[in-house]
């Protein structure tokens, strides 16, 4: 049995509301039948204002709503649904995901309908990629939901909207775009043999071949929804969003022919979303006009289902030129810091027994065994220094955990603690999971969600080898928690600014160096090969190593503004990975 867990708000008027991510997973387990396999738990909140969420229809509500619906304090669940921003879905009484998109696809995925599981898409990947990685699913769970929410908390005060969504337009100029999906040469195959065979009345021909060097955009392949063909969970998602949108500016649609059509296929298709939306919700009121009348804004036709452009790919990298490093270290020159990462800092070099937890950790890693020895000096280095902050009881999050190698081995060694291994890849966290079994631990939770959907309490944060920016926003939830952390970098290379991390980080580096300045450098650290190997040019590496330096004391500094005494020093031997950086923060007590 899993567990849906939704938002909700009654006020004085006995009105209630809940946020637009719950009433999406709401929208689709109603999509679903309400599964039998699913039972839904509403969660009282007091955070949620009435004026940019919505209304349930009360008489859905009441209907529905059984004592054991909300949840009880005395739980399993309780402190999990404390940590993770709703919706959430529980599964197998010991795993949590969160996250709208998440959540939704963990509805779909859990239901033995082979055909409802055809909403997940070609190999079951629609939305897979997390919000961070994936400009689609920031799309669909991200820009789409501050749009409609931006909307509804104008009309709630009656005030006047400066400008159409460019949400609005990013998917109708989405949809005008051709369609990309994969084996799109073997549909357009079927499709025009199809046609024929209509045409020639039934007669047999030879079938239609279509040479795959064609350009894609000349198959003529319809557009009919949002990931290209077929209905999925995307269009799910998106449909009560656009369709709230549309209702708040009557006369709108008609600018949006692309948008139109797609509501038609979908009206056509699944007549059903368009019902469970009215039977779900109260419409906001449509007598005040929002945005019919306002121009409509420039946006740049593209995909959103296409990679991001901004994200690092290796192919197609832009290596960046001597000269600009050059001109962004010397800006450096004038803070007088010492960059260099400190390697006679150890902590308690505790020897790991991995006896122990054979054989679950040489059979998960299967690596060669060169490997898998650097691999285990790496954990163990992770696992000293967490051991040397934490104290029992303490709750310790390791992020973005994988199949759980750092984790297992932190709850191995602190058995008084409770480790948390957070991990937005379903099997990843599966592997986790059944290696935990194996070796008999009761002191770990899984949570399955990206790194932002955590707002819970914890004394110590931990990542070994979180991918760019995932580090930053790593230390950032330590920061907020006011929690330890122990972090080990990777792929400086990658870095990019969010809009809530922005480099440089520090207040100090942000005085003599820009944005661009800084990716000169974080690039840069990446040319950081372990000395001796093939690729290994000694100036580079040399040049490397200390931009990996500069880096992170950008990261160190940034620390220490917020009260914490960091240490950053080196992984012992260094040549485990050339990614050996190691940064320990303790946060400073008050006198």
């Amino acid at each position: 049995m899993g567990y849906l867990y939704l938002e909700i708000f009654t006020n004085n008027l006995l009105e209630v509301f809940t946020t637009i991510p719950s009433f999406i997973a709401l929208f689709v387990y109603r999509y679903l039948g309400n599964p039998p396999n699913v039972k839904i738990k509403f969660v009282p909140s007091h955070s949620i204002s009435s004026c940019n969420s919505i209304r349930l229809h009360f008489t859905y509500f009441n209907s529905q709503q059984q004592e054991d619906d909300v949840l009880s304090t005395d739980s399993y669940a309780y402190q999990a649904i404390q940590d993770l921003r709703l919706p959430v879905y529980s599964k197998d009484g010991d795993t949590f995901v969160a996250g709208m998109c998440g959540v939704c696809r963990e509805l779909v995925a859990h239901q033995e309908n082979l055909e409802i599981r055809k909403l997940l898409g070609f190999k079951e990947n629609c939305l897979m990629s997390p919000s961070e990685t994936s400009v689609w699913t920031r799309f669909c769970e991200v820009d789409i939901v501050k749009a409609l929410k931006h909307l509804l908390l104008c009309h709630s005060h009656k005030e006047s909207v400066k400008e159409i969504p460019v949400e609005v337009v990013r998917f109708e100029n989405h949809m005008n775009e051709p369609v990309r999906m994969h084996n799109i040469y073997k549909l357009a195959r079927e499709q025009a043999n199809q046609i024929k065979h209509q045409r020639s009345n039934n007669i047999k021909n030879a079938k239609i071949t279509i040479d795959c060097k064609i350009p894609k955009e000349e198959l003529e392949i319809e557009h009919k929804f949002a990931e290209g063909v077929l209905f999925t969970i995307a269009d799910l998602i998106l449909y009560p969003c656009l369709r709230l949108i549309f209702h708040l500016s009557r006369n709108m649609l008609e600018n949006f022919p692309m948008t139109s059509l797609w509501f038609k296929e979908v009206d056509r298709l699944e007549p059903k979303c368009k019902a469970i939306l009215e039977e779900l919700c109260l419409y906001p009121s449509d007598k005040e006009e929002l945005i019919s009348s306002l121009p409509i804004p420039y946006c740049e036709a593209r995909s959103l289902y296409k990679s991001d452009p901004k994200r690092y790919k290796p192919r197609n990298r832009i290596f960046t030129e001597q000269k600009d490093v050059d001109a962004a270290l010397t800006k450096l020159q004038v803070l007088r810091l010492n960059y260099n990462s400190d390697c006679s800092k150890t902590f308690d070099n505790k020897t790991i027994d991995w006896h122990k937890i054979e054989p679950a950790h040489a059979k998960n890693c299967a690596l060669p065994q060169k490997r898998l020895e650097r691999k285990r000096q790496q954990l163990e280095n992770l696992a000293n220094a967490v051991m040397s902050l934490a104290e029992p009881g303490n709750r310790i999050i390791d992020f973005c955990s994988g199949t759980g190698h750092l984790g297992i081995l932190m709850a191995l060694q602190l058995p008084q603690c409770t480790i948390i291994l957070m991990e937005n890849k379903p099997e990843s966290l599966q592997r986790a999971k059944l290696r935990a079994l194996e070796l008999k631990l009761s002191n770990i939770k899984f949570y399955q969600c990206n790194i932002d959907y955590f707002k819970g309490k914890f004394n110590l944060g931990t990542s070994l080898h979180a991918c760019g920016t995932a580090t930053d926003i790593v230390l950032q939830q330590c920061r907020q928690a006011k929690a330890n952390f122990v972090c080990c970098p990777c792929c400086y290379g990658s870095l990019q600014s969010m809009p809530h991390v922005t480099y440089p980080l520090s207040e100090k580096f942000r005085q003599v160096l820009s944005e661009k300045d800084f990716m000169y450098i974080a690039h840069t650290a990446d040319q950081a090969h372990a000395l001796g190997t093939l690729n290994c040019k000694p100036e580079k590496t040399k040049q490397g190593q200390l931009c990996m330096d500069i880096v992170d004391t950008d990261r160190k500094l940034q620390a220490e503004e917020a009260g914490y005494e960091v240490t950053l020093t080196r992984l012992k031997p260094e040549d485990c990975t050339p990614k050996n950086r190691l940064l320990v923060g303790l946060l400073r007590k008050k006198s």
